[in-house]
């Protein structure tokens, strides 16, 4: 047993004596660089930063880059520096081949040459999809510290960044051109895309079989659902628009924004074609409507806008014909978003 101890003791003894000398990892990490400056020029960026003492050399990064990793003096000139804003850091490394454990950094980017003109953005992109507007991004072209913005072949805004929203944009496909600009002027061309508004729902009824009923709760976009009495009917006919309307008889149609409330802060609009030769019916809200129509003989449309909606908050708008037996034709049913400018 005492023999067993022993071997143990030794053994113990043995690998702490081999940690303590093991020299794979530096617990004192050389000085970090200090006071890294990166100067814009016309085709380069200029790097300088203070001496480290006992550095054997300097590594150097762009973005997520090495781009230099034997330096040996304390400057570096970057011939391919971008022309946008990009972070360089510069480490202090050992003769043991150590990093410093930190790093300077500094921010920079080319100059843009007297008579240079900006290119041309690339990848231009408008929404189609977004119930805000129209949401336009694109890449940046080179040389460009701003952009013009034209809509259907008129100025309409001056942008910074690489993305913009149309905040007045329509559910109507709009050409937008987009062109580069700094002081030296703009781009000699521009790039064009075609976007609009989505609505938060559209309900033609072309997508129900001619006889469907429809059941209360009955889903028709995100967070918005119908709730009826009486079986309203899609029946084909003459609609309004396509080929298909729905009919309200002794009966209601009920549309709900509830499920989760709304996404944005704004207003909202509910509109929807209506007609009914003979007879009336009733409209009425949670924002405050309660309307009386009689006679409505032609295809007329009706719109109603909800005070200003918070994120959360739930509305809903009720139409009901049963007061008769007479037909309540509805069609092109819709629910869109106004920006509320920030308040």
């Amino acid at each position: 047993m005492k023999q067993l101890l022993f071997i143990v003791f030794v053994f113990i003894g043995t690998f702490v004596y081999v940690g303590c000398n093991e020299e794979d990892y530096a617990i004192n990490r050389i000085a970090s660089p200090e006071n890294l400056s990166a100067t814009r020029g016309d085709t380069s960026v200029f790097l300088k930063w203070d001496k480290v003492e006992g550095t054997a050399f300097y590594t150097l990064v762009r973005g997520l880059k090495v781009i230099a990793d034997s330096l040996y003096v304390e400057s570096y000139e970057d011939a391919l520096a971008p022309d946008t804003l990009t972070e360089y850091r510069v480490y202090a490394v050992d003769a043991m081949g150590w990093r410093s454990s930190t790093y300077a950094s500094d921010s920079g980017y080319l100059g843009i040459p007297n008579g240079i003109i900006p290119r041309a953005p690339i990848k231009f992109e408008a929404s189609v999809d977004d119930i805000r507007g129209c949401v336009l991004s694109w890449t940046t072209g080179r040389f460009a510290t701003s952009y013009k913005l034209y809509k259907n072949d008129v100025f309409y805004a001056d942008v910074v960044e690489n993305q913009f929203i149309d905040y007045d944009a329509t559910d109507v496909p709009t050409e937008y051109t987009l062109y580069s600009n700094n002081y030296n002027g703009i781009s000699q061309t521009g790039i064009s895309a075609t976007g609009n508004k989505a609505y938060l729902c559209l309900d033609n009824y072309e997508k129900y079989e001619d006889g469907y009923v429809i059941q209360p709760w009955t889903e028709i976009a995100e967070r918005t659902q119908y709730y009826t009495e009486g079986s309203p009917i899609v029946v084909a006919g003459e609609a309004y628009s396509g080929s298909k309307q729905l009919i309200i008889k002794e009966g209601k149609l009920q549309i709900l924004h509830d499920w989760g409330g709304a996404l944005y802060d704004g207003y909202y609009v509910i509109s929807f074609m209506a007609r009914k030769e003979n007879g009336s019916f009733n409209v009425y809200s949670t924002f405050g409507t309660n309307e009386v129509y009689s006679n409505v003989g032609e295809w007329t449309k009706f719109s109603y806008k909800t005070g200003l909606i918070k994120v959360g908050d739930t509305f809903n708008l009720t139409i009901e014909s049963k007061l008769d037996n007479m037909n309540l034709l509805i069609d092109d049913l819709s629910i869109s978003y106004i920006w509320s400018g920030g308040f």
